[in-house]
């Protein structure tokens, strides 16, 4: 990527569109945390989790919390006003069996829920499912390869056993050494391309992947998974549920999409507090709130995933005109 090939996108930057501005504004949120974890004084692990679960209230939760009517759009066709009955069930039977796989069988827990995260996190990412796969797991991998003490540690206060992950990711460690390698020649591949073609997008996008990753390797955990999920997923979400919900008036559809998910993303926040007062008794805060903050994302984070798959393939509009008419216009 040449210095006059760059120099011929930079010009054109105060004409970003919505989605290259959050690019640009998520590598430089990204920056500036990188290097305050950098050069900056610890931060207690009690005011990290805390910060993580506010983020996770007002942005994270909204961004799923329109479960009920994708579940509406999927199942009233076939059950009518009845729907509410087999879609909750299904729903809740795939939470509590999460919930339940995190004390019986911790480790296939932990692997089937990072696995399904790194896939629909890819959602928010362009190109090829393979690349954006490998994109969108970036929270999850490559803290993993950079720092393995810490997220063990961090696993280990979400399982209720609290079991030691130390050596079982460090038998990960060569294969993610491998992954990460090949990430950064499908970096460097792309952005080189994007630039020779004049790409903005293609460039803001591989800026946003490199100040990303660099502040996952040297931020705290908690911290680079809320900008990766928060900032950059759960917003990116949002924003396309708002064109879907008013294609003429973006603006209106994020309004009329929070509306909508307020409820369900109260609920989930109610009860999520709820767990972090009944896990509490006699421990430190920092564990308490990871414990509820991973189990209660995991509780909803896996019907989230199976739900929308489903939808995707069906078409399933939780915004339709029928749906419309149903709610109000909500």
């Amino acid at each position: 990527m040449s210095v006059n090939s760059v120099g011929s996108i930079l010009p054109t930057f105060k004409t970003l569109t919505r989605s290259e501005a959050h690019a640009l504004a998520v590598a430089e949120v990204a920056v500036a945390v990188g290097l305050g974890a950098a050069i900056g004084p610890p931060v207690p692990a009690a005011v990290l989790a805390v910060g993580l679960a506010a983020a996770v209230v007002v942005v994270g939760l909204p961004h799923g919390g329109l479960d009920h009517r994708v579940g509406r759009a999927l199942f009233r066709p076939r059950f009518g006003p009845a729907w509410p009955v087999p879609f909750l069930s299904a729903y809740l039977s795939v939470g509590a069996s999460v919930l339940a796989g995190w004390s019986v069988a911790p480790l296939c827990t932990i692997a089937l829920f990072l696995t399904l995260s790194a896939a629909h996190f890819g959602d928010t990412e362009s190109g090829p499912r393979w690349r954006a796969t490998l994109y969108g797991g970036m929270p999850i991998w490559l803290p993993l390869l950079a720092r393995p003490a810490e997220t063990a540690t961090l696993l280990g206060w979400v399982t209720p056993a609290g079991i030691d992950l130390t050596l079982s990711l460090a038998a990960l460690r060569p294969g993610l050494f491998a992954v990460a390698g090949f990430a950064a020649v499908v970096w460097a591949v792309g952005i080189g391309t994007s630039a020779r073609r004049g790409d903005r997008d293609g460039v803001l996008d591989g800026l946003r992947l490199a100040a990303t990753a660099g502040m996952l390797a040297v931020a705290p955990v908690l911290v680079g998974f809320a900008v990766c999920f928060c900032g950059w997923h759960s917003l990116r979400e949002l924003g396309r549920l708002a064109a879907r919900a008013e294609p003429l008036d973006p603006v209106r559809g994020f309004k009329r999409v929070v509306i909508a998910a307020a409820p369900l993303a109260l609920l989930a926040a109610l009860m999520a507090a709820g767990g972090a007062w009944f896990l509490s008794a006699g421990r430190e805060v920092g564990p308490v709130v990871v414990q509820a903050v991973f189990l209660g994302l995991s509780a909803v984070a896996v019907p989230h995933i199976l739900l929308h798959a489903v939808a995707a393939r069906s078409g399933a509009d939780p915004f339709s005109a029928e749906d419309r008419e149903v709610t109000g216009g909500i």
